[in-house]
C-alpha cells in the first residue's frame, strides 16, 4: 500500500511538472473538539489531523488540474482520508471547445450542487454534516458559443460517495467514528430482546466501479442577464442500496447485509436572473430511481421518485454577501419490503439527509492592513419537516505570510424525538481549530 502511494505522488508530480501547472502546497494541523455536554457517540472527545493540500490553481487553468487533501488522524487511523475531489487533463480542441479527462468537478445542477444533495456528483461524506461535491469520473466535453453552450459526458467507471469510516468486530459496530451512526444493537422478538450480529458482503469492486455514466446540460444566456441551464443523466446512485436478512440463531439475530448499486434517471432546470449585485433563481430536480432486485429473503428498499425545488437570492454589498434559500422535496421516500419489516421499520438505505429546509447566510471577505485576509461566513439552517436547527460559523485568516489560520463550529439542534437523519447527530456540536502552512 505504501509502495502504490508513493508511486501515485510521484504521477502527480510528474504531470504537475510536464504540464506547467501552478500547484500550491499547503501542509495542514486540524483539531477537532466535540463540545456537547451529552455527547457520548465515542469514548474520545477530541482529535487532531495532520496532512496536505494539493491545489492547482482555479484562475488559472492548466494541461493537468488537482485538488487533492489527504489527512491522518493521530491515534484513529480509522478517521484518515484522502479526498480527491478534481484530477483532470484538459484538451483545448479549438477556442470554443475544450475536452476534459478524469475527475471534474462541474455545475450540473444548482440545487444539487448548493445543498450536496449529490444526485448528479458523488459526494465526500466523511462526516455526512459536511458533504462536499466531489467530480463525475470520465469524459467531459464542452462547447460554448456566444450566449449558449452544451456539456456531454461520458464514462464506463462509476464511483460512488466516500463515506465515514467504520469498525467491525466479531458481529458488532464499534463506536469509533463519530460521523458513524451505529445501527440497532437489539431487536425485540415476541417481547424478547436478541442482540443483533452483523456480517456486510461487500461486493466486488469491478462489480461497482465499471458501469456506464451518462449526462449532458445545455445552457442560454450571458455572464450577465437572465439564464437557464437544462440538464440530465442516466447513471447509478451515488448511494448504495442496502438488503439485509435477519436469522435467528438461539441467542442472538444475524443480520446478513448486502449493498447494490442502482439505476437512476435525473432530470434538473435553473432559471434566475444575475448581475455584478448578485443572483435571483429558482431550480427543480426530479430524480426516478429504479429498485434493485435482492435474492428471496432479504428484505429490501423500494424508492419513489422525487421532486426537489427551491429559490434562490444573493445579494453583494462589499465587503458583506447575503443570500437566502430554500429547499423542499415532495415524494423520495424509502419505504421497506420483507419479511422482517415489522420487527426494523426504518430502512437502512435513505436517499435524503434532510428533505425540507431554510437557509440564511452572511458571507465577510475584506483585507486588512495590506497583509490579512479575513474569510467568515455565518450559516443558520432551520427545517420544520425534519426538525432541526443547525448554525455554522467559519473564520479563516490568510496572511502574506505562507500561515493561514481557521475556525469553525458547528451546532446543532433536534427535536428530541425526531425520526429524520438528522437525529442521529443532535450531540455532535463541535468546534475545529486549524492552521496551514504553504510550501
Amino acid at each position: 500500500m505504501k509502495i502504490t502511494k508513493s508511486v501515485f505522488v510521484l504521477i502527480i508530480l510528474a504531470f504537475c511538472s510536464v504540464s506547467h501547472s501552478e500547484m500550491k502546497t499547503v501542509l495542514r494541523v486540524d483539531n477537532l473538539s466535540f463540545i456537547s455536554a451529552d455527547y457520548e457517540t465515542t469514548d474520545k472527545k477530541n482529535y487532531t489531523f495532520m496532512g496536505a493540500t494539493l491545489l492547482s490553481d482555479p484562475k488559472k487553468p492548466e494541461l493537468f488540474m488537482l485538488n487533492l487533501t489527504g489527512v491522518y488522524a493521530l491515534g484513529n487511523s480509522l478517521l484518515s482520508y484522502l479526498d480527491i475531489r478534481e484530477i483532470y487533463f484538459t484538451f483545448k480542441i479549438d477556442y470554443e471547445s475544450s475536452l476534459h479527462l478524469g475527475r471534474k468537478l462541474y455545475n450540473w445542477s444548482s440545487l444539487d450542487s448548493d445543498w450536496n444533495l449529490g444526485f448528479y456528483q458523488p459526494q465526500f461524506r466523511w462526516s455526512p454534516l459536511s458533504p462536499e461535491n466531489q467530480g463525475l469520473t470520465g469524459l467531459l466535453w464542452e462547447k460554448n458559443i456566444s450566449i449558449w453552450g452544451l456539456s456531454l459526458f461520458a464514462s464506463p467507471v462509476f464511483v460512488p460517495d466516500q463515506g465515514p469510516g467504520y469498525e467491525l468486530k466479531e458481529g458488532r459496530f464499534q463506536s469509533s467514528n463519530p460521523w458513524f451512526p451505529n445501527p440497532p444493537k437489539n431487536v425485540s422478538i415476541q417481547g424478547q430482546l436478541f442482540p443483533l450480529n452483523y456480517e456486510i458482503h461487500k461486493p466486488e469492486t469491478s462489480d461497482v466501479v465499471f458501469q456506464q455514466v451518462y449526462a449532458a446540460q445545455i445552457r442560454v444566456g450571458d455572464r450577465n442577464g437572465f439564464f437557464t441551464n437544462i440538464a440530465g443523466a442516466y447513471k447509478p446512485s451515488h448511494q448504495l442500496a442496502l438488503g439485509y436478512k435477519a436469522t435467528h440463531v438461539i441467542t442472538d439475530v444475524r443480520i446478513d447485509v448486502v449493498p447494490k448499486t442502482y439505476y437512476e434517471n435525473i432530470f434538473s432546470a435553473d432559471l434566475g436572473y444575475r448581475e455584478e449585485w448578485g443572483l435571483v433563481q429558482v431550480a427543480a430536480l426530479l430524480t426516478k430511481p429504479q429498485t434493485p432486485t435482492f435474492d428471496a429473503g432479504y428484505n429490501s428498499p423500494v424508492f419513489t421518485d422525487s421532486l426537489s425545488w427551491g429559490p434562490k437570492l444573493v445579494y453583494r454589498y462589499r465587503p458583506f454577501t447575503f443570500s437566502l434559500s430554500y429547499l423542499d422535496t415532495t415524494g423520495g421516500e424509502v419505504k421497506q419490503t420483507g419479511p422482517d419489516v415489522t420487527n426494523f421499520s426504518v430502512s437502512p438505505t435513505q436517499r435524503f439527509l434532510f428533505r425540507q429546509a431554510i437557509q440564511y447566510q452572511v458571507g465577510y471577505r475584506d483585507i486588512y492592513f495590506k497583509k490579512m485576509l479575513i474569510d467568515s461566513t455565518v450559516q443558520l439552517r432551520q427545517s420544520t419537516k425534519d426538525e432541526f436547527t443547525e448554525l455554522r460559523i467559519k473564520n479563516k485568516i490568510l496572511t502574506k505570510s505562507p500561515w493561514s489560520f481557521w475556525a469553525d463550529i458547528i451546532l446543532i439542534e433536534t427535536a428530541e424525538q425526531t425520526t429524520s437523519n438528522m437525529g442521529s447527530y443532535r450531540n455532535v456540536d463541535q468546534m475545529w481549530i486549524g492552521a496551514g502552512y504553504d510550501i
